[in-house]
């Protein structure tokens, strides 16, 4: 199973999240650890190339699997689109 590691950005995302969320973050990097392609990749942009997942429609948290570690790169706020 790879370890799960916290890059500062990442860290100071987590502080916005409310325990609910950060509960069901945690739940979900236990699968990433074992399965870490299981979110898609990011196609363009900041963070480009990362695999991601959408939490209760507020955050996305970016991450990069390793053969011994998953990364979390950052989590930050989803944005609504204007209708």
């Amino acid at each position: 199973m790879r370890s799960i590691q916290w890059t500062n950005e990442a860290i100071i995302g987590l502080a916005a999240v409310s325990s609910a969320s950060r509960d069901l973050l945690f739940e979900r990097l236990e699968l990433i650890a074992e399965f870490p392609a299981m979110y898609p990749v990011r196609q363009r942009g900041r963070f480009a190339g990362l695999r991601f997942l959408v939490l209760q429609k507020r955050w996305v948290v970016y991450y990069r699997p390793g053969s011994e570690r998953v990364l979390v790169i950052a989590i930050v706020p989803a944005l609504a689109r204007p209708t």
